[in-house]
């Protein structure tokens, strides 16, 4: 890894780390397969997976109730979304995949610079792999971070106003 690397570099790095893991095995990229994740209802088991998920990593900015003003928010250069609103500001409807990609967090060109916002498909399959780069464990890590989003994304549904 290059010395001296500033934070937003720095998780742009780790980034391409795991992209580029999960390309040598043959690993399609996380969004490749959240279409029959995003399918259908969320189950109780996984709205229930995705609230302690959301509580865990996005409650800090986004607050316990999703409506932007966790106790991280004042600390940041760009207000968190309310969350409860996502449908209400796309004319009422609530784009599965469009919300999968802002939390998955990969598809936004280096031309626009980074977000304030982790990029958590990276994060889940760096947790799901951790240090090993077998093709299997690729595989394996692919699948739980998709996942992961996808009942993230449901989770996010069930909360619109």
């Amino acid at each position: 890894m290059p010395a001296n690397l500033s934070m937003s570099a720095l998780r742009v790095w780790r980034l391409l780390l795991v992209s580029s893991a999960l390309a040598l095995t043959g690993v399609q990229p996380v969004s490749a397969t959240t279409e029959a994740g995003l399918a259908g209802p969320a189950t109780p088991e996984e709205l229930e997976t995705a609230r302690e998920d959301f509580m865990t990593y996005c409650s800090g900015c986004h607050g316990e109730d999703a409506r932007g003003r966790g106790p991280v928010a004042i600390e940041l250069k760009t207000k968190p979304a309310d969350l409860t609103a996502i449908a209400q500001r796309n004319g009422g409807t609530f784009d599965r995949e469009q919300v999968y990609k802002k939390i998955e967090g990969l598809d936004m060109p280096a031309s626009h610079g980074t977000s304030e916002m982790p990029v958590w498909g990276a994060w889940f399959v760096h947790q799901a792999v951790g240090e090993g780069v077998l093709i299997e464990d690729a595989r394996t890590a692919a699948k739980e971070a998709t996942q992961r989003i996808n009942n993230l994304v449901k989770y996010l549904e069930s909360l619109q106003k």
